[in-house]
């Protein structure tokens, strides 16, 4: 691995909401984590409506038509191709209905011919998942919607 696309992967992940990388290739691994800074503080979920917490939309694919404030979107930290699998002839990492936890990988973005998994920001019932295997998707795409233990 040669020093701009370490660089590279450096920037992509100060971008994104991702809080660590870990990348092994070629024998080489590289782990970058990105610590909170004393001045901001964490960023708040996202939830269903975008960048405000107060206002549920009901732009789902899948699932229940409107959700409930309490849902959680999960969405997607850059740009890059999206997929459910670990590998093309695998299940799905995640399924409507099934409990993932916080810290459960939840997909992979493919992104500069790496592969970052995606991690659950929180525990819950998966509600929806809001992209296709395979497509492309944009930074801050919703990719998922999660709602609390009590939703379904």
């Amino acid at each position: 691995m040669d020093f701009p696309k370490i660089e590279q992967l450096v920037d992509l992940v100060a971008r994104s909401s991702i809080a660590e990388l870990d990348l092994t290739q070629d024998g080489t691994r590289i782990r970058i984590i990105k610590r909170a800074s004393a001045e901001a503080p964490p960023a708040p979920a996202r939830r269903e409506g975008g960048s405000d917490p107060q206002t549920p939309s009901a732009n789902d694919k899948d699932g229940p038509a409107s959700g409930t404030p309490a849902d959680i979107v999960v969405s997607a930290p850059m740009h890059g191709v999206f997929y459910r699998s670990a590998a093309p002839d695998e299940p799905p990492l995640v399924e409507v209905g099934a409990r993932i936890e916080a810290g459960q990988k939840i997909c992979i973005i493919e992104a500069m011919k790496t592969f970052i998994d995606i991690a659950a920001e929180t525990s819950g019932v998966l509600l929806a998942v809001l992209a296709e295997n395979g497509d492309e998707i944009a930074a801050g795409q919703a990719l998922f919607r999660i709602g609390s233990v009590g939703s379904s």
